[in-house]
């Protein structure tokens, strides 16, 4: 699945593919930091208000904005939302963000990394899941801190 460098995962690989760019000097420089089509690159840090974005080749890491990811393309084995943007379906959980007792809360419910889920339905604010059998409602904002991959 080919998707732009700013939207990959915190922890999460991609094999570049390709530069859309079109200015000469900015692709020397990513070129010269090492971001060829070829080489393996991994989300490593957001910053606070979501850019720039730190990411690692090799044991390098470059800062790049997102206005440069977005046009560098990477090719990764599966794409991770967050429960609020996905579709009906099933899906594994890859990551729980927010705070110790959030974390918690959702840990008392079945829900953590590794459980597979069903989102069952979205209704206005409100996403029903079903884990193990046991149907939950989350709103929005719990559903937008929960990051998941679609299971076949």
């Amino acid at each position: 699945m080919l998707i732009p460098l700013y939207d990959l995962f915190v922890g999460q690989k991609g094999k570049i593919e390709r530069l859309n760019i079109d200015e000469e000097s900015t692709k020397n420089r990513l070129i010269a930091m090492g971001i060829t089509p070829g080489k393996f690159i991994e989300l490593a840090h957001v910053s606070p208000f979501g850019d720039p974005l730190v990411f690692k080749i090799g044991e390098k890491k470059v800062v790049l904005r997102k206005s440069e990811a977005s046009k560098i393309f990477v090719d990764v084995p599966y794409k991770i939302f967050s429960l609020l943007e996905s579709d009906i379906g099933k899906y594994e959980i890859i990551d729980i963000k927010g705070g110790r007792n959030f974390v918690e809360e959702m840990k008392s419910m079945g829900l953590y990394k590794g459980v597979n889920i069903n989102l069952v339905n979205k209704l206005g604010n409100r996403i029903i899941i079903d884990v193990d059998g046991k149907k939950y409602e989350l709103g929005r904002g719990r559903a937008a801190k929960i990051f998941c991959k679609k299971v076949e």
